[in-house]
C-alpha cells in the first residue's frame, strides 16, 4: 500500500485502513481546516524537546562543564515533558486527519520507533542514573547523553525524510495498474 516505496507491512497497513473508518478519526476531520496550527504546535513542540534534551545531554557530554548538571535538568525537565505532551498530542490529531497519507511514508514507522526508544532511554536515566549522583566525567554519562542525541537527532531526521518524501513513480504505477479494471 506504500506509494513511496516498496516497504510496506500488511498488518500496519490494516490498522491504517481501520483507523481511517473510526468515529474518532471522523470527529478529528472535521478540524482539518486548522492543521496549520497543528502542524505548527508539533513542530514547535519537538523543537523546545530536543532543545531542552539537547542542552542536557550535551553538559553530560561534558560541554559547559561549569554549569551544574542537576540545576539545568532541574529547569530544563518541564519544558521537556511540556514539549513532549504537546508534541504527542498534536502528531496523533495530525495523523487521525489522514491516516493513510501519513502513516505510509517511508519513514514513519522508524520515526515512531525512535520516538519510543528516546523515551525509554529518557525514563530509564532519570530512574537508573539519578543525576544527583551523576559524575559527568564518566564514560557512561557522555555516552548517555550520546544515545540521547542521536535517538532525537534520529526523529528528526525521520520526519524531514517523510516530509520530503515523493511517490516513486514505479509504485504509483504499479498501484494504479492494480486498481483499474481489467479489460
Amino acid at each position: 500500500m506504500n506509494p513511496y516505496s516498496d516497504f510496506s507491512i500488511p498488518a500496519f497497513d490494516q490498522f491504517l485502513i481501520w483507523l481511517s473508518a473510526t468515529d474518532l478519526r471522523l470527529f478529528f476531520y472535521r478540524f482539518q481546516d486548522w492543521d496549520w496550527l497543528f502542524v505548527f504546535v508539533h513542530v514547535a513542540s519537538a523543537a523546545i524537546l530536543f532543545g531542552a534534551i539537547l542542552i542536557v545531554d550535551l553538559r553530560l557530554m561534558g560541554v559547559m562543564r561549569k554549569l551544574d548538571v542537576r540545576e539545568l535538568a532541574r529547569l530544563a525537565l518541564p519544558w521537556a515533558i511540556g514539549a513532549a505532551g504537546a508534541a504527542i498530542a498534536s502528531g496523533v490529531v495530525l495523523l487521525l486527519f489522514d491516516p493513510i497519507s501519513v502513516g505510509v511514508h517511508t519513514y514513519f514507522l522508524p520515526k515512531m520507533a525512535l520516538i519510543l526508544l528516546g523515551l525509554a532511554n529518557a525514563f530509564a536515566f532519570h530512574r537508573i542514573v539519578r543525576l544527583e549522583g551523576t559524575d559527568t566525567r564518566t564514560t557512561t554519562a557522555r555516552f548517555a547523553g550520546a544515545v540521547s542525541i542521536a535517538l532525537w537527532a534520529g526523529v528528526f531526521l525521520c520526519a524531514s525524510l517523510n516530509s520530503t518524501e515523493r511517490i516513486s513513480a514505479t509504485s504509483h504505477a504499479e498501484m494504479t495498474n492494480e486498481s483499474s479494471p481489467q479489460h
